[in-house]
């Protein structure tokens, strides 16, 4: 099913290509958060397993999904009528595929929280560059889909003893504001956005089903060397 959500989203987005640049406001808030450190500035779609993803639409509510691993470098969440996901780095721009089902009758996006903060996933700002030691360049969140777009960077996360540098943050509230005639003003088809993670080391990466079992496998063999051994 999931995979079947991708592939469907990727001929939607493919069809609904935007064709102007959204105007989006930065903003900052929430308490300060420590972590012990950083793995590295390179993080796919398969390192954000446990990440909260709220999308809120006009016309069906609110949604809270659990992100998880998907392949080797991908992972992703599957909704009623919407999806999102992402296949790489996540510094690449507009890596991350939001899909939203034109038969679903979802309305508009409204707004879209993602937490990191039970996934050790950090969210990496374009500046200051290169910021936090560890860190390297960062991306905002940045689309051409919408017209205002407020963003809102909560929880300054500053890597102990240190203070907050002021790239990393570990969640990321995307509201798309009330058009002209007062009505949302958010997407109502699949778009694509850009906006660099990071992951704390405290990260805890499990080995796929095929990996576990040739350790297993690996195993038993040396066991039984030992055995013939003896």
């Amino acid at each position: 099913m999931y995979k079947r959500l991708l592939v469907t989203a990727a001929v939607a987005m493919a069809l609904a290509a935007p064709v102007s640049a959204a105007t989006i406001n930065y903003a900052t808030g929430g308490t300060q958060a420590d972590i012990p450190g950083l793995t590295g500035f390179a993080t796919t779609g398969a390192m954000m397993d446990g990440m909260q993803v709220t999308a809120c639409f006009s016309a069906s509510g609110c949604q809270t999904l659990s992100w998880a691993d998907t392949g080797a470098n991908s992972g992703g969440v599957s909704g009623n009528g919407w999806g999102l996901s992402v296949n790489g780095d996540t510094f690449s721009a507009n890596i991350w595929q939001f899909f939203i089902d034109p038969q679903a009758n979802v309305g508009q996006l409204v707004s879209l929280l993602l937490d990191g903060r039970s996934s050790f996933t950090v969210f990496d700002r374009t500046n200051p560059s290169p910021g936090t030691p560890g860190s390297a360049n960062g991306r905002d969140f940045n689309t051409a889909v919408g017209d205002v777009i407020d963003v809102t960077y909560l929880n300054p996360t500053a890597i102990i003893p240190g203070a907050p540098v002021g790239d990393l943050f570990q969640q990321v509230l995307i509201e798309f504001r009330p058009g002209v005639t007062g009505g949302p003003s958010g997407p109502r088809s699949s778009f694509t956005f850009s906006q660099d993670t990071d992951n704390d080391i405290r990260i805890t990466q499990v080995p796929e089903p095929g990996s576990l079992a040739l350790l297993v496998v690996g195993a038993l063999g040396l066991a039984l060397a030992r055995r013939r051994r003896g």
